[in-house]
């Protein structure tokens, strides 16, 4: 069985590397690996992949919560909603030079992606013309890539965004159409989607990814894959399930590092070219798996820290990007 799992990753892995694809099947079968000699296999096959599309440069993105802990949606993973009672902080939309200031300070450090977040279902009419002119600012004081993380769009919103500087904006679908319902019930998986279409539709690049470990199931994990396949996000962030105190997911165990790479591993033979980026909950979840990550799949980092949790600092993950074989730069 061993032999045959392996000579099944080398065909997959030179099926993709000639612009091939993997079916749904197949990926099933990738992902209930348990061997230890193939899970290194497919470590190594799908870094393979990873190096053979993308820069052996890492891709790697700062981002600021902007505004905190004032969502009414009800996301069973998400310490920001107000039906919790969480330790996040609470606070309206920052004052601009602050934003501006903060991404200013991460440039310095060398990130030359800067994402600006906020809570809440959809952006509020006077909030987001202030978002637009700190959006302005951000293009105009900085030399960043600037991006976006706001909730739901309009498609006239996603054009304001675009003309105002915004290159990309996340919007992830967090988990498969299936299960999503058993994470989150004051907004359906549709209106994600909705989202998605409009930002694509209106020339915006694509950051969409989801997070691991809620209680799904590994036909779940791969089912999300193929959802993100039909959309091609250019960035693909992962996170891993670090349950917040106070939320309905609070005392949810951590997934297990192990399946955590190799759903990252299978994740690359679905979507060969996105730029995959551990994300939230990479630290606590991932621990010195994190390394073991980026030589099997992912090629990218959110630094700097998350909404609620703190992260790395700069010089570790720069560090750790080195020992896997990454070409870290000032700038990257």
């Amino acid at each position: 069985m061993t032999q045959t799992a392996q000579v099944k990753i080398t065909e997959l892995k030179e099926r993709v590397l000639e612009g091939g694809q993997i079916s749904f099947e197949e990926a099933l079968e990738l992902i209930q690996i348990e061997d230890k000699d193939v899970f290194r296999q497919l470590l190594e096959a799908a870094h393979e992949i990873t190096l053979h599309f993308n820069s052996n440069k890492p891709s790697l993105c700062s981002l600021i919560n902007a505004k905190s802990y004032l969502c009414g949606e009800d996301c069973g993973f998400c310490a920001q909603s107000v039906r919790y009672d969480t330790s996040a902080d609470r606070y309206d939309l920052m004052d601009p030079d602050a934003i501006v200031a903060a991404a200013q300070k991460a440039e310095a450090k060398g990130t030359k992606n800067f994402c600006v977040v906020t809570s809440g279902a959809a952006p509020q009419p006077k909030e987001f013309e202030t978002l637009l002119v700190i959006f302005k600012r951000l293009k105009k004081e900085t030399s960043m890539n600037i991006d976006a993380s706001l909730g739901f769009l309009t498609p006239e919103q996603v054009r304001a965004l675009k003309e105002a500087g915004v290159r990309r904006y996340n919007h992830n679908v967090q988990s498969s159409p299936e299960f999503y319902p058993n994470i989150v019930s004051t907004h359906s998986y549709e209106k994600r989607i909705d989202t998605i279409k409009a930002l694509l539709e209106g020339g915006m690049e694509l950051c969409s990814g989801g997070i691991l470990g809620m209680g799904e199931s590994r036909e779940d994990r791969v089912k999300m894959a193929f959802e993100l396949k039909k959309y091609k996000p250019d960035c693909l962030p992962i996170n891993i399930l670090n349950p917040r105190p106070g939320t309905p997911l609070e005392n949810t165990p951590f997934l297990d590092p192990e399946e955590a790479v190799k759903t990252i591993a299978v994740f690359r033979f679905i979507l060969p070219k996105s730029n995959i980026k551990l994300a939230g909950g990479r630290e606590a979840a991932l621990r010195e798996y994190q390394e073991a990550a980026l030589k099997g799949g992912a090629n990218g980092l959110i630094v700097g820290g998350y909404l609620t949790t703190k992260g790395n600092s700069m010089a570790e993950d720069h560090a750790m990007l080195t020992r896997a074989g990454y070409e870290v730069q000032h700038g990257s």
